[in-house]
């Protein structure tokens, strides 16, 4: 297991709470398969799921930002946009290589990182901001 659920930071909104683990249960499935030598299709499989999971999840959060007018909305909006780049440019040298070690280097040194440093700093600030508009 990459990360138990119990380590990620909570935030003020119970939603991106859930959003936060269903993606680090999806990461820590990605994560295992290519540890344990699984095939190719199902670390491909798993791929593709996380990475249309980190797509819906940055549009949920974006589509709340903008409807009750976050004030750090564009600095918010331009991580999620690095890491869609970082992850567009993965899936294009996965495509290619199909070496699993990419993925598992990308998760371990550039995604779970970002993303632990992501909702203690971002996200709770915008969760708190929504927390005021938005009821679970």
């Amino acid at each position: 297991m990459l990360l138990d659920v119990s380590q990620i930071p909570k935030v003020a909104l119970e939603r991106m709470n859930k959003v936060h683990e269903e993606e680090i249960k999806l990461l820590n499935q990605l994560f295992e398969s290519i540890d344990k030598g699984k095939e190719i299709e199902e670390i491909d499989d798993l791929f593709k799921a996380f990475v249309e999971d980190v797509k819906k999840h940055f549009s949920s959060e974006q589509e709340m930002m903008e409807q009750y007018n976050f004030f750090a909305y564009p600095m918010h909006r331009g991580e999620h946009d690095m890491v869609l780049g970082q992850l567009v440019n993965l899936e294009k040298r996965w495509e290619k290589e199909k070496n699993p070690e990419l993925i598992k280097a990308y998760i371990e040194n550039e995604f779970l990182p970002w993303l632990m440093n992501h909702i203690q700093t971002m996200d709770t600030v915008t969760a708190h901001f929504l927390s005021h508009f938005v009821r679970d």
